[in-house]
């Protein structure tokens, strides 16, 4: 072998080695950005149906015996967030089942068209009335994922889905363990007295003042509840409004992911 081709054999090794290092450094990126929110996330999971329900499932958490419920907004399955949000839960602390129902069963509110008080009243009685559709749709979903070898269960949801948070937390402690609600809305302090499970409160900048409600979770549940204020975010930032290309909503989405894992981990057993 010559001096020339020798040089050409060290030059391609060199070069395949900066090249092996560049795809492992593509690889550590990639698997971090897998554990943090982003914009255009395309979901991995799937969808099935429970009767007329069509339900978003997390992938690759068949054989999990713990399951997190979540509940959207009034904007439904209009936008990937609330499934990204789904999918990260799902590999969270000992790794849950994670289910998204469509309660509103595609009908949801244009995010581009504004909704005064009463249209949004109107509206939430026709496609998510609490007694009549939501409340046997989370009883109906319970059943179905129980006949699968799931033993625990708790909720969480975003501003209208943290409505249905509290409602659950009031009313079906049969059902849940524990339950969680983000930037909720028309939640009221008084419903604390109410509530039959611990939870965990993470209020935005535009909802009140919710110490007072978290004062009678601990009075009631010790120290498995909780309370995080996001004073620097607006309401809806963790669901369909969120910007998950802003790096303060995006460190705080990943935030409350984190948060809730390790919460709900301390209060469903891993019974695998």
């Amino acid at each position: 072998m010559s001096s020339f081709e020798r040089w050409l054999v060290i030059a391609f090794m060199v070069v395949l080695t900066h090249c092996h290092d560049i795809y492992d450094q593509d690889l550590s990126s990639v698997d971090a950005e897998s554990r943090s929110v982003y914009a255009d996330y395309i979901p991995r999971g799937r969808f099935i149906n429970i009767g007329n329900l069509p339900v978003y499932e997390a992938p690759d958490n068949i054989d999990k015996r713990r399951m997190l419920i979540a509940v959207h907004d009034i904007f439904g399955f209009s936008s990937s967030n609330m499934k990204q949000i789904t999918d990260h839960m799902a590999v969270q602390a000992g790794g849950f089942r994670v289910a998204l129902p469509d309660f509103f069963r595609g009908d949801h509110w244009d995010i581009n068209v504004p909704i005064t008080p009463i249209e949004r009243a109107a509206f939430i009685q026709r496609v998510g009335d609490w007694e009549t559709i939501v409340k046997p749709d989370l009883i109906n979903t319970v059943r179905y994922y129980q006949r699968q070898g799931v033993q625990e269960f708790a909720i969480f949801g975003m501003c209208w889905g943290g409505r249905t948070g509290t409602d659950a937390a009031m009313e079906l402690s049969d059902y849940f363990k524990a339950s969680a609600i983000v930037h909720p809305s028309l939640v009221s302090n008084d419903e604390a007295y109410s509530v039959r499970m611990p939870m965990y409160l993470m209020p935005s900048r535009d909802q009140p003042d919710m110490l007072p409600f978290y004062q009678v979770l601990r009075n009631n549940f010790g120290d498995n509840s909780g309370h995080r204020r996001f004073d620097d975010m607006f309401h809806g930032f963790a669901s369909t409004c969120g910007n998950f290309s802003d790096p303060l909503n995006q460190m705080h989405v990943n935030e409350i992911i984190r948060t809730l894992g390790v919460f709900f981990e301390r209060i469903l057993i891993d019974t695998v």
